[in-house]
């Protein structure tokens, strides 16, 4: 009776330090806060105290019921148990997939981290290493197991980190491609505003006018403007605002607005226009940002260019017999200071003479070595084609100014025009 207590008392303790035997399937929902970590298979040799000092919450379910928990309650990392017949692997393996390096799916956090469990004497089968994360021979003992869980546990810590991380990366790059999305539409509603506003073209049987606006974004900062004063006098307007992209076109429809204002306040004297707007743009602009601003008043029954040139890059007459002259007389850009004063520039005008008006982003362009297309190049495109009408003229200027550039993309605005002067009734 003795002996018999003895071996009871001996199995009692073997009981306690062996692992628990299967007990049915965990709970369908991992407690938060500590690692999981599913054990499936006899495991045999390994004892609790191999899983005690990992800290994580073991399950032990039933190898059939796998396959299910593995689909409504994914552990951290399952233990698997090497040994187990092939009709209990296969749908174990299947369920888990194969390794994060075999199917390239690196950082898949839904897919617990597999470490198999080789029984002494046993070889690791081939599709049991296709699928492995890590495994362990059991001779190694309880610590390497444990060793190895917790190298386990502390990368599926890394890969829910990292799965976090990239989560929230996603999230912001998809709120930010809807920005882009709203911005792109916005944009490109106020490209064709911008367009509208542009003049109507200009019908005259005195004056060829052609035109081309060019810009770098999908709004700019160039502006021009064509005003009807009388049946024989046309008001023509060119200027470049500081910057580029919205704020430069909310400046430039800014300034055209502030044009007409003056021009239809009846005085049309182009000094006293550009003394005006210069004021006004003063008032309503920020401190610092101005704009050049070229506006003159075709006279076509006197045959008479009035102009001022408010630091704009100088536009040019081209005589039928090839003579250039410059329009330079004005004042200062407009903005710059509060009060300003402008000289006023006649230039007469002859049958067949041309009158070329540019932005800086015409002349600036560059080519594949950095070196600009410059003033003269397009003087001489002038003169090569002055006795074309305005539009074969317009765009032999453009061809040579992209010819120039083979292909090197712009980098501003790029207005063009070009007026001819058809002359005097006889």
């Amino acid at each position: 009776m003795q002996t018999q207590d003895v071996r009871g008392a001996k199995a009692k303790a073997g009981a306690a330090t062996a692992l628990p035997a299967a007990a049915g399937p965990a709970p369908e929902a991992p407690l938060p806060g500590r690692p999981q970590v599913m054990l499936v298979g006899r495991l045999e040799g390994l004892r609790q105290r191999a899983f005690s000092a990992v800290g994580a919450i073991v399950s032990r379910p039933r190898p059939e019921e796998v396959p299910r928990l593995l689909a409504i309650a994914p552990p951290d990392v399952v233990l698997l148990d090497a040994s187990l017949p092939a009709e209990r692997l296969a749908p174990i393996l299947l369920a888990l997939g194969p390794a994060d390096g075999a199917s390239g799916r690196a950082g898949d956090r839904a897919r617990p981290a597999l470490l198999v469990f080789v029984p002494a004497g046993r070889r690791l089968e081939r599709r049991l290493r296709e699928h492995a994360d890590d495994f362990v021979r059991g001779g190694l003992g309880d610590e390497a197991v444990a060793v190895r869980l917790r190298g386990a546990l502390r990368v599926r810590g890394f890969v829910g980190e990292l799965s976090r991380k990239n989560a929230e990366l996603e999230g912001l790059y998809h709120r930010l491609e809807g920005m882009a999305r709203r911005m792109a539409d916005e944009l490109r509603l106020a490209s064709n505003v911008q367009r509208s506003l542009l003049p109507a073209p200009v019908q005259h049987g005195r004056l060829e006018i052609a035109r081309e606006f060019i810009p770098f974004r999908e709004i700019g900062g160039d502006y021009y403007d064509f005003i009807e004063l009388a049946p024989d006098r046309l008001a023509v307007a060119i200027g470049d605002v500081m910057g580029k992209g919205v704020p430069a076109a909310l400046m430039a429809a800014n300034l055209k607005a502030s044009v007409r204002a003056q021009v239809q306040g009846g005085d049309v004297a182009p000094e006293e226009v550009t003394r005006r707007v210069n004021r006004l743009f003063w008032d309503v602009t920020p401190q610092g940002l101005f704009c050049s601003l070229f506006f003159a008043v075709f006279d076509l029954e006197r045959g008479v260019l009035e102009y001022v040139n408010a630091g704009h890059h100088y536009p040019f007459l081209v005589r039928r017999d090839g003579t250039v002259l410059d329009l330079v007389e004005g004042g200062t850009v407009v903005g710059l200071a509060e009060e300003s004063r402008y000289r006023r520039g006649t230039a007469s005008l002859q049958a067949d003479d041309l009158v070329v008006l540019y932005s800086d982003g015409v002349t600036d362009r560059g080519d594949a070595g950095g070196e600009l297309f410059g003033v003269e190049r397009l003087k001489e495109a002038a003169l090569r084609n002055r006795s074309e009408n305005a539009r074969i003229v317009l765009y032999s200027l453009l061809g040579d100014v992209q010819g120039w550039s083979a292909g090197t993309p712009a980098e501003d605005d790029s207005t063009l025009i070009v007026a001819k002067f058809r002359g005097l009734d006889p």
